[in-house]
């Protein structure tokens, strides 16, 4: 019974996840006050610390397509997508951006 009251000890892996949202937060806010260079440190940091989160490609992606390098938003967007395949703003990105 005591038992049930023990939260679950966070692994490494959820400290990561945790990490790069918070990652992908600040990067937004670099991103949204046109502090390019940071935005995409702090974004890159974030896909190091969770490889899986496909809101690191994505916004990388954005900030890409927004500064004109196609190649490189391009295969952000894609990881994105390979991360979660249902992700509606990369795949429409994505779209645009090899239909244009």
């Amino acid at each position: 019974k005591g038992y049930s009251m023990l939260k679950k000890i966070p692994t490494a892996a959820d400290v990561d996840s945790k990490k790069s949202a918070e990652c992908v937060e600040l990067g937004e806010f670099y991103f949204i006050n046109q502090k390019w260079d940071k935005a995409i440190e702090t974004l890159q940091k974030a896909i190091e610390f969770d490889p899986k989160n496909p809101e690191g490609y994505y916004n990388l992606g954005v900030i890409f397509e927004a500064r004109h390098k196609k190649a490189e938003a391009k295969e952000m967007f894609e990881k994105a997508l390979h991360c979660k395949p249902e992700h509606k703003a990369a795949a429409e990105h994505l779209r645009r951006l090899v239909g244009a």
